[in-house]
């Protein structure tokens, strides 16, 4: 029997249950020392701020390699698969919240909106001077929030928790400034959040220019200035990102991999993969093994 992909949960944190059931704060040694099964790789159905004050190490996001330092700041939206080596004396904080908690306070608004929450986005930023101390000082203050027993306690942590998203999206933002205007960068975003939706269901070019509301060649401008690449390109990337977290994290066949991303054809599924990634499905998952 084939074992699923690992997704945890935010119920499996609430112990006990201390305020909403769609959030969850804690110093990171804390968590670290009290729920073990974060050891192994693994996903969420939530999002994830992490930030470290104190401890060196590394962070794996999606087969990606991040140096961990104090003042390392990680951004992870639900199904990203993540895995960390600490060393022990790793300290900071951790959020996890879902877009049931966020919209509590801001029905208004998307996740999506902040530049870090996006599958093509670097999921990390070093934080340096006042704006660390600012960002350190918010997580703070959330912590003790959920600590405490006030009441309406929730509304007062959405409220912080909604002014740190948007100093992180501001700190994140002087790191990676876009080339390129803030209207191609929502035509880009808008994209994005396309592709997540219907990748899996192999959608022409064609369909994905009518649902932008562009033709086909103006879609491809926007991805060559954005991304500098093409639409296809785009594709192929997400899908073959799926396979790596399927291959690596569950015991599926390559059959059954293919047919999870709605592939008939084994052998066809084998030849695209190995074409974009230069290995086999098997060589690529032996290497992680």
């Amino acid at each position: 029997m084939a074992k699923p992909v690992p997704v945890l949960q935010l119920n499996q944190f609430q112990v006990p249950a201390t305020l909403h059931p769609h959030f969850y704060v804690q110093r990171l040694n804390e968590h670290l020392a009290h729920f073990e099964f974060i050891q192994k790789a693994h996903r969420h159905d939530f999002y994830c701020l992490f930030l470290f004050t104190r401890g060196t190490g590394k962070h794996i996001i999606d087969f990606e390699s991040y140096e961990v330092v104090p003042g390392s700041m990680f951004f992870m939206s639900p199904a990203q698969m993540h895995s960390w080596q600490l060393s022990d004396d790793t300290d900071g904080y951790v959020i996890f919240f879902n877009s049931e908690f966020y919209f509590l306070n801001h029905t208004y608004k998307s996740l999506t909106d902040f530049p870090f929450f996006h599958y093509t986005s670097t999921p990390a930023v070093l934080l340096s001077g006042q704006g660390k101390e600012a960002i350190g000082d918010l997580f703070a203050r959330i912590y003790q929030e959920y600590r405490g027993a006030e009441q309406r306690k929730d509304e007062v942590i959405c409220s912080y928790l909604h002014i740190l998203l948007i100093k992180l999206a501001n700190a994140y933002t002087q790191s990676n400034k876009p080339a390129f205007s803030s209207h191609l960068l929502d035509q880009i975003r808008k994209l994005e959040s396309l592709i997540e939706k219907h990748y899996l269901q192999h959608r022409s070019v064609e369909e994905y220019a009518s649902w932008m509301h562009l033709s086909v060649k103006q879609l491809y401008t926007i991805c060559q200035v954005a991304r500098q690449k093409s639409l296809s390109a785009l594709l192929q990337e997400r899908i073959i990102l799926e396979a790596k977290r399927l291959l690596v994290h569950t015991e599926l066949s390559v059959a059954q991999v293919a047919a999870q991303l709605n592939y008939t054809d084994n052998s066809y599924f084998s030849r695209y993969f190995k074409k974009a990634t230069g290995q086999t499905p098997e060589l690529f998952r032996q290497q992680y093994r």
